[in-house]
């Protein structure tokens, strides 16, 4: 023995069995790292998503004398907002989508929306800017229409030539414009990644929607100030109208050098007018674009509150919505154009059946609000134009006088156009709506009952008419037998009389046939007597209705 205890002998391990162990253990570091990095991705998305549905769930504190049904529905609907939030966030969490990906996928989206709002209205501006720049160019598109209403008229005033000229000048452009809205609108349709179609958003979406938007006479506002884009363009056709006349009419001018300045200052109000149309077109929709940002309208949320076209029990099931992120995601502008080219041409391709779709909505209420308000104060425009200018001589004060009137009044009527295309509509289904329902039966019944008064006073009047008539006829008749009485009673006792008579004188003088002279006579009383008795019942004539 040397002393020294061993113990107990270590065991030998492998190098092999060292490497799988490490493996296993690394794996197993692997898994719980992804999960823990998807459960963290969940987490941040939820809260960025969460936030940005904020605006759509319905504050919680109601007022003193909310009922408790009150109270339930708003709990119904934010526990919705919070349903839609979870399975989103869930989704992209399990597709790979971290904080990051997800902001940047959504601002690709607001890029490529206002890109395609530039795209839209830029083709939208066309047919109206088209027809008033053609209006310019060829004065007998609107002279000849404004001429034949003037005629029918029986007018030849230049105020009322005027006035038609500027009905038929705006009646031109809008229901040209109107037309063509319905094509636009297949183009158009579900164009935008931050504002889907009512009907592919789910119903929770759709009702903070609503009460997101603002009153009647705020978004009749709101359309009207939008539309002054085109005043902006007014401003520089009219100035620039002035400046070019002023030198077409300088003193001492060659003729040659005038036709010249002339033809300049008609081709600038040309362009202007056209080119200009389209830019404030353009113009108009990013401001509306930017309003419906700024409210909560128009929002990234509403990427995530789509529903499926085949609607799913569980939101966890739906991928509609996700495919729209997808492509949100990985759309560039180059693909946005092609997209866009394919839309026009299938566009173009229904362009008949759009075209007879625009015609069919040339007699809606905002249609016909909108186009018959503004071709009726462009009329009025027209015509107090002519009115203000009739008397001025200098040819460079009458076109500042005009263009300054065409300013304001253009204002107005752009103005109308804007805020009738906003509320038109509404304005017209709130109104059918109020008549409709059954607590607004007290108006429905009077104006019912005014109806049937006014039928039953027609009736009454037929048949007073109808009356008097018969009464006419009866007096009439009994009138003529009467008369016809008194004359037969007349003629026996004047044929008695004479009768009387010539037997008296036969007596005295003799050699009178007295017989034959009666039996002539009264021959022809017989006669007279039958032609009575053949006279036709006059009322059997007259048919009542």
């Amino acid at each position: 023995m040397d002393g020294v205890s061993r113990g107990t002998p270590t065991p030998v391990v492998s190098h092999t069995q060292v490497e799988n162990d490490t493996r296993t253990e690394g794996r197993r570091a692997t898994e719980i790292t992804a999960a823990q990095r998807r459960e963290h991705n969940q987490r941040e998305i939820h809260e960025h998503l969460d936030t940005m549905f904020q605006k759509y769930r319905k504050p919680t504190t109601l007022p003193p004398d909310a009922s408790a049904e009150d109270h339930a529905k708003v709990a119904e609907h934010n526990r919705k907002i919070d349903a839609l939030v979870s399975s989103r966030a869930e989704l992209l969490a399990s597709e790979g989508e971290d904080l990051d990906s997800v902001r940047r996928t959504l601002d690709n989206a607001h890029s490529l929306d206002k890109k395609s709002t530039s795209g839209s209205s830029f083709v939208a501006g066309l047919p109206f800017a088209l027809v008033a720049g053609a209006q310019h160019l060829y004065p007998s598109m609107v002279e000849v229409p404004a001429k034949m209403l003037t005629t029918l008229a029986g007018t030849t005033s230049p105020v009322a030539e005027a006035a038609a000229q500027g009905l038929v000048g705006a009646l031109e452009a809008v229901v040209t414009d109107q037309i063509s809205t319905a094509a636009q609108n297949e183009m158009n349709k579900d164009l935008l990644f931050l504002k889907a179609p009512e009907e592919k958003l789910h119903d929770v979406m759709v009702d903070a929607l609503k009460d997101k938007e603002s009153t009647l006479l705020r978004q009749a506002g709101d359309g009207a100030a939008e539309m002054q884009t085109f005043t902006a363009r007014n401003v520089l056709r009219n100035g620039l109208d002035t400046h070019l006349s002023s030198k077409a009419n300088q003193p001492g001018l060659r003729p040659e050098a005038q036709a010249t300045a002339t033809t300049n200052a008609a081709n600038s109000r040309t362009a202007i007018t056209s080119a200009g149309g389209v830019l404030a077109t353009m113009a108009t929709s990013h401001l509306a674009r930017m309003r419906e940002e700024k409210s909560g309208l128009r929002d990234a949320a509403q990427i995530f509150a789509r529903k499926d076209a085949e609607p799913k029990e569980n939101l966890a099931d739906e991928r509609d919505w996700y495919e729209t992120y997808k492509a949100a995601k990985d759309t560039s502008f180059k693909t946005m154009a092609g997209h866009a080219a394919s839309r026009v041409g299938n566009a173009t391709i229904g362009t008949l059946s759009s075209t007879l779709e625009g015609v069919r909505s040339l007699g809606t209420a905002r249609s016909v609000l909108a186009n018959g308000g503004f071709a009726a104060t462009f009329s009025g425009v027209s015509a107090i134009q002519q009115a203000a200018t009739a008397s001025i001589s200098n040819p460079l004060v009458k076109a500042g006088v005009s263009n300054a009137i065409n300013l304001v009044g253009s204002a107005a009527a752009f103005g109308v156009y804007g805020a009738m295309n906003a509320v038109g509509q509404k304005v017209a289904d709130k109104a059918s709506e109020w008549y409709d329902k059954d607590n607004h039966a007290a108006p429905k019944a009077a104006a019912r009952q005014a109806m049937e008064s006014t039928r039953n006073g027609a009736n009454h009047a037929i048949e007073a008419t109808r009356n008097g008539v018969n009464h006419a006829i009866e007096a009439t008749r009994n009138g003529a037998n009467q008369a016809m009485e008194s004359a037969r009673n007349g003629i026996d006792s004047a044929l008695a009389t004479g009768r009387q008579t010539l037997n008296t004188a036969s007596s005295m003088v003799g050699g009178i046939d007295t017989d034959a002279i009666t039996r002539q006579l009264m021959g022809q009383v017989n006669e007279l007597r039958q032609r009575q008795r053949q006279q036709p019942n006059e009322e059997d004539g007259i048919e009542m209705v």
